[in-house]
């Protein structure tokens, strides 16, 4: 019997706060007294870690939204996906 690995799925973090303002998103790090800023993009990609998602579930929704090519969409939400886990916004599940 072979076990197939689920891929990762990540969320927004619980002690983090969210919200969109002028097409840019704004994190509020509580614990980490910090607040980042991210761009039209990086929102849409935070709204779909509102639930659990796997990077390639949210590539797939950048492609379809922005229409671009499903390589470049799943390097770019990896790329800002790792930089917010990494600062404590989005916890890897």
């Amino acid at each position: 019997m072979s076990i197939v690995a689920q891929p990762p799925q990540y969320r927004l973090d619980p002690h983090a706060r969210f919200r969109v303002m002028d097409d840019e998103g704004i994190f509020v790090l509580q614990e980490a007294g910090e607040v980042l800023v991210v761009n039209r993009v990086g929102a849409f990609i935070v709204e779909q870690l509102k639930t659990e998602r796997s990077l390639d579930e949210v590539a797939e929704a950048i492609a379809e939204r922005y229409e671009v090519d499903l390589e470049r969409a799943r390097a770019d939400a990896s790329a800002l996906i790792g930089e917010l886990v990494q600062a404590g916004a989005i916890a890897q599940t």
